[in-house]
């Protein structure tokens, strides 16, 4: 007889065959998660929260619908040749080279039939999604109750809604194919969990090394499933090898360049010679790579208590939890920046799969805690905890018109003021004609991006067109107005603030562009050799525009 049977591990499993149907519970609470999130994406575009990686995507998943797959001159913009070789933004740029999001890539046509609208659509629908299919999972192995307490947790956690309110990116995909994958490891289920390993894959260049985490979890807790365990790990890593190696490389140089150099040069001196060197560095480092894990001690151990309070901190107590999680979490925890261990940024999604599926089937092998009565209140508190803390930490300022950006001194802008704000935007962007080559200021990026010369001002008003001259772009949008309420607060948007106005005074001072609009602290100007009539231009003298006081 076996020391531990396969029935004392999993012991409540239901029959996998057993049909499974949505209570109404379940729809109430994944439909009221898509409406709220969607309302407040609404109000992040109409109220000029969303920035730049909104616009980056929306202009290149326009690029594809228009035959140009992964083309984006936002993105050249944050391209290592750029942003360390001061070399000039250019519309043929290709975001492959960066991030290799092939799935999204594939929703392009919604922004044909949507606009703008289509991403937030898209970013609130994958992680519902992903919230029905965890209690399809829970609800097979747990008690109705408390598959449902799971799913609470799921879409109340801040590693969920945080994502799921911010600019939109290509992450959003993996909660879904992560559950789908495991689902069909523990359901036997092959063609599902081929499918939704090759759409993991797709997801972008980093997205095996969840894949490698579910393939590892197969391997060690599921012995009836371990060749498919050694199958996914060996997939994970060709791919992200082929893409990080050859295919992005061949593209742009702006993975080893800038996001390697980003996030791994305090442990290897040339993270510019690519992923496999990099790895190799970091197994003959490993004392380094061991102080990168825990340092700093408190933040590190705040990212994960915090990761795990919406589920009482049960992950912490699974081995399936840590399997599951075990490379995304690695990465996370030795990699340096402010993005690092932010809780409510998106790059914590890439562990929201192991740390829901971890806690499933932990209390799938201690049922008979849920029936403490404590241990059912605590929980309920730990939810509402963790999302007070989320709520008042106004994530991607997506809650300023009821939570304030500064408690310390007060600083607080009104839902009526952003309304008139936005009011101001629409006025200047209306001055720009369709398909002109723009520069503008990051707000105002999302209400431009549907056009293929788009850059970012004022880092410049120069790019290459798609022949490789030289141009100059024909509008520039600016709104200094915009950060007028937060710059005696915060340092980041006084500069931004300054800096746009210099820019502006010297573009006029050198004749080489016209001020027409200026109005609500917003303007636009025009460049002088396509100066046509207008009886909406307004004098180029700056001493009449607010907007440069």
């Amino acid at each position: 007889m076996a020391l531990f049977p396969k029935s004392s591990r999993y012991p409540m499993r239901a029959p996998a065959l057993r049909s499974v149907t949505w209570p109404r519970s379940v729809l109430l609470l994944s439909s009221g998660f898509w409406v709220v999130t969607f309302l407040i994406q609404v109000w992040r575009l109409e109220t000029l929260s969303a920035t730049y990686d909104q616009a980056l995507f929306l202009q290149e998943l326009w690029a594809t619908s228009q035959g140009r797959p992964f083309e984006s001159s936002l993105s050249s913009v944050l391209s290592g040749a750029v942003t360390t070789a001061d070399a000039l933004p250019w519309v043929t740029y290709l975001h492959l080279g960066q991030h290799a999001n092939f799935l999204t890539l594939a929703t392009s046509p919604l922004v044909l039939l949507m606009g703008c609208w289509a991403l937030p659509f898209i970013q609130v629908s994958a992680l519902t999604a992903a919230g029905l299919v965890l209690w399809r999972i829970a609800s097979r192995r747990l008690e109705s109750d408390l598959a449902f307490r799971i799913t609470v947790a799921f879409f109340l956690s801040g590693a969920v809604l945080g994502p799921a309110i911010e600019n939109f990116h290509d992450l959003i995909w993996i909660p879904l194919l992560g559950f789908l994958v495991v689902e069909g490891l523990m359901e036997r289920h092959r063609w599902q969990v081929l499918l939704s390993a090759v759409l993991l894959l797709l997801v972008r260049e980093d997205s095996g090394l969840v894949l490698f985490s579910l393939g590892l979890w197969a391997l060690v807790r599921r012995p009836s499933e371990r060749y498919w365990g050694v199958a996914l790990m060996l997939g994970a890593l060709g791919w992200v090898l082929i893409v990080t190696g050859w295919i992005q490389p061949a593209v742009d140089s702006s993975l080893a360049d800038r996001f390697l150099a980003e996030k791994f040069g305090h442990l290897v001196e040339d993270p510019s010679r690519g992923t496999v060197a990099l790895m190799l560095a970091m197994l003959r480092e490993p004392l380094a790579v061991l102080q990168a894990l825990v340092s700093p001690p408190g933040a590190t151990l705040g990212f994960v208590l915090a990761l795990t309070l919406p589920l009482l901190f049960i992950p912490l107590l699974s081995l399936d939890a840590l399997l599951l999680v075990s490379a995304p979490l690695f990465v996370a925890l030795v990699s340096q920046g402010r993005t690092a261990l932010a809780v409510t940024l998106r790059y914590v999604l890439a562990l929201v799969p192991g740390l829901y599926l971890g806690a499933v089937l932990w209390w799938q092998a201690h049922p008979r805690a849920w029936h403490q009565r404590r241990m059912r209140t605590a929980w309920t508190g730990a939810v509402a905890l963790g999302l007070v803390l989320t709520v008042v930490g106004n994530p991607h300022r997506s809650f300023s018109a009821v939570i304030p950006d500064s408690f310390v001194p007060w600083i607080h802008i009104s839902p009526k003021s952003m309304l008139v704000r936005r009011e101001a935007a629409r006025k200047a962007v209306a001055q720009v004609p369709d398909g002109a080559s723009v520069a503008a200021d990051t707000p105002l990026l999302p209400l431009l991006a549907q056009r293929e010369a788009l850059i970012r001002f004022p880092n410049s008003v120069r790019f290459k067109d798609r022949e490789g001259a030289v141009r100059s772009v024909d509008y520039v949008v600016a709104f200094p107005g915009y950060y007028s309420p937060l710059a005696p607060v915060f340092k980041r948007e006084r500069r931004v603030q300054i800096r746009i106005r210099d820019q502006v005074q010297q573009l006029l001072a050198q004749g080489d562009y016209k001020l027409i609009h200026c109005e609500g602290g917003a303007l636009v100007l025009r460049r002088v050799q396509d100066r046509v009539p207008d009886p909406k231009t307004t004098s180029g003298n700056p001493s009449h525009c607010d907007a440069l006081d």
